[in-house]
């Protein structure tokens, strides 16, 4: 699957999900959603393949939350999501979209 679609696959996630991916973090990479081990690494075929975590399914939905409040299409959403993961910070552009 990408990761646009594992990003609103979130909702549908075991708890202690998490998403992993390639990087650069790009919405079209082909994305996994795994679950925690008990040492919380990750496994070892998935790293040998060039995944890496991404971002937990607790997490996602959050973003996700704080977003729907504005008007805005589901790439612009997932976006959002992919811009946090990579820089840990919400993006510029987002305070400035119209309420819903």
């Amino acid at each position: 699957m990408q990761l646009l679609d594992a990003i609103f696959l979130v909702g549908q996630m075991p708890e202690q999900s998490v998403i992993y991916t390639r990087e650069p973090f790009q919405l079209s990479n082909e994305a996994k959603i795994v679950q925690f081990g008990k040492d919380d690494t990750v496994a070892r075929n998935d790293k040998e393949e060039g995944y890496v975590y991404f971002l937990e399914a607790e997490l996602v939905t959050e973003l996700l939350e704080m977003i729907a409040s504005k008007r805005s299409s589901r790439e612009t959403k997932a976006e959002f999501v992919r811009h946090y993961a990579t820089w840990d910070a919400y993006p510029a552009w987002a305070f400035d979209l119209e309420d819903a």
